[in-house]
C-alpha cells in the first residue's frame, strides 16, 4: 500500500490530482473525507474563542461555567462530563434534547442530568454571542423573552458537515450539496466510478462504526462485484451518557408513522439481579414489534446499553422474530437478560387467554 500525503482534487471523471505533480488515474475512487463541526450562523460567535467536539479535549484548565449550544448527542455527553469534573453547565437546544432518540427514553436521560444540576434550556433561539475577555455572553429567546447567560468557555455542538471543499468534484461530475455527496444504495455517486463512505456521503448516519459498515460494502462491490445495499436501519447509535442510551432499527414514532401496527414490550433493570448487585437499577429496555412479533426496532436507557444493543441490531438486520430471543440461553447473572425477559412478556398475554386455559385442562386429563 503507498500512502500519499497532500491535498487531492479531482482533474476528470477519472483523474485525481495530489499536489502539482501527482496524477493518480484508477478504475475506481473512494471519498471518505469525513466531517467537520457545523457551526450556526450566530452574530458575534466568531469574533471570540468558542469549543467544539474537536477543540475540547485541548483544555487544560477546567472553566467555572460552561454554556453549550446543542442538546444532541455530543452536546449532552460534554454537560455531564463537565459537571461531573465540577463546572457550572448550561445547555441551550433551540428544538428537543435527543431529538432523534425515543423520547420516553431520552427523558430518563434528562432527567439524570437535571439532577445533577446541569441546566437544559429547550426551545430557545441563540440570538447573540459576546465575548469578552475570559468570558463570553449568550443571548437567546425564549418563551419569556430575552435572557443572557454568561460563563468561561463556550462549546459549540450543532452537528457536523461534510469535508467537500477543494475536491473538484464537479470535474469529476460528482453530484453535492451542503448535505454531502449524494449516493445510490451502492453508495456510488452520480460518477459510477467513484464511491463516497462515511460523513462525507450525504443522507448517511454521521457514526464511526457506520463509515466502518459503508467501507465493508465498498470493498465487496467494487473489488468482488457483491451485490450491496446500504441499510441505515441496521446501525445503531449510542449516546454515552449515564445512563446510556443506545437505539437501533425504528422509534415507536417512526413505526407508528409507517402505519406499522406494533406492540411494545418493555422490562426494568431493577428487576435483574445484576443490576441490583451493581446498583444500576436505573432504566429500561423498549423493543418495537410489529403484528407477528418481528422485531423492527429497540431503545435501550440504562447501564451498558451500548454494548446490549448488539443483540437487537442483529435480530432486526436478520429479521427475526421475537419467539427467537425468548429461546436464547443466557448467562445468570447478567444484564443481557432483561432483554429475554422484555421478549418472553410478549407472550404473556396469550397464557391468560380462556382457549390457552382450556388447553391445559384438557392436556391434564392425560397426566
Amino acid at each position: 500500500m503507498r500512502v500519499i500525503k497532500g491535498q487531492a482534487k479531482f482533474k476528470n471523471r477519472r483523474t485525481v490530482v495530489v499536489g502539482k505533480d501527482v496524477e493518480i488515474r484508477a478504475r475506481r475512487f473512494v471519498i471518505a473525507t469525513g466531517s467537520v463541526p457545523a457551526l450556526p450562523p450566530i452574530p458575534g460567535l466568531d469574533e471570540g474563542p468558542y469549543l467544539t467536539n474537536e477543540s475540547v479535549f485541548d483544555l487544560t484548565e477546567l472553566p467555572g461555567r460552561l454554556i453549550i449550544i446543542g442538546a444532541g448527542p455530543i452536546g449532552l455527553e460534554m454537560a455531564q462530563a463537565f459537571r461531573r469534573l465540577g463546572s457550572e453547565v448550561t445547555v441551550l437546544e433551540a428544538a428537543m434534547p435527543l431529538a432523534k432518540d425515543d423520547p420516553e427514553c431520552a427523558a430518563i436521560v434528562l432527567d439524570q442530568l437535571e439532577r445533577e444540576g446541569v441546566v437544559v434550556r429547550s426551545g430557545v433561539k441563540v440570538a447573540r454571542v459576546k465575548h469578552a475577555s475570559g468570558s463570553v455572553a449568550v443571548t437567546f429567546e425564549g418563551a419569556d423573552g430575552e435572557e443572557t447567560v454568561e460563563g468561561g468557555r463556550l462549546l459549540v455542538a450543532t452537528g457536523r458537515k461534510p469535508t467537500t471543499d477543494g475536491l473538484d468534484l464537479e470535474a469529476a461530475r460528482i453530484k453535492y450539496d451542503r448535505l454531502g455527496i449524494r449516493v445510490n444504495k451502492k453508495l456510488k455517486t452520480a460518477n459510477g466510478r467513484v464511491y463516497a463512505i462515511g460523513d462525507v456521503a450525504a443522507g448517511q448516519l454521521q457514526f464511526t462504526h457506520a463509515a466502518n459498515y459503508h467501507a465493508g460494502l465498498v470493498i465487496r462491490n467494487a473489488l468482488f462485484r457483491l451485490p450491496v445495499k446500504v441499510n441505515n436501519g441496521v446501525v445503531p447509535w449510542v449516546t454515552y451518557t449515564d445512563p446510556e442510551l443506545a437505539q437501533t432499527g425504528l422509534t415507536e414514532a417512526q413505526a407508528r408513522k409507517r402505519g406499522i401496527k406494533i406492540r411494545i414490550l418493555r422490562w426494568p433493570y431493577h428487576d435483574n439481579d445484576r443490576a441490583q448487585a451493581e446498583r444500576e437499577t436505573h432504566g429500561h429496555i423498549k423493543v418495537i414489534v410489529n403484528s407477528k412479533g418481528k422485531i423492527v426496532g429497540t431503545t435501550i436507557v440504562g447501564a451498558q446499553a451500548g454494548e446490549l444493543i448488539a443483540m437487537w441490531t442483529l435480530a432486526i438486520a436478520q429479521g427475526l422474530n421475537v419467539r427467537s430471543l425468548t429461546g436464547i440461553i443466557l448467562p445468570y447473572p447478567t444484564l443481557s437478560e432483561i432483554g429475554k425477559r422484555a421478549a418472553i412478556d410478549y407472550f404473556t398475554p396469550s397464557l391468560t387467554s380462556p382457549w390457552v386455559r382450556r388447553m391445559i385442562t384438557w392436556l391434564r386429563i392425560f397426566g
